[in-house]
């Protein structure tokens, strides 16, 4: 899990996420009925996960077994 960490992907990824839902609940205390909803699905349900996702795994192949066995 510690090589997930350094993946440059992940930290923009869960930056982008964390921001959206930011955006979202400051757009819902505006009163945007639109915007805000968008904008706390897209943090919430898309972009953290995927973020959550590329963490578990790490592009270095150490956990892998070699392909040839």
């Amino acid at each position: 899990m510690a090589n997930g960490l350094r993946l440059p992907g992940f930290r923009a990824l869960f930056a982008a996420g964390l921001a959206a839902v930011v955006l979202g609940y400051l757009a819902l205390g505006l009163g945007s009925l639109t915007l805000a909803p968008l904008l706390l699905v897209a943090g919430y349900c898309l972009v953290i996960p995927v973020a959550l996702f590329r963490l578990g795994h790490s592009d270095t192949g150490a956990d892998r077994p070699p392909r040839g066995e």
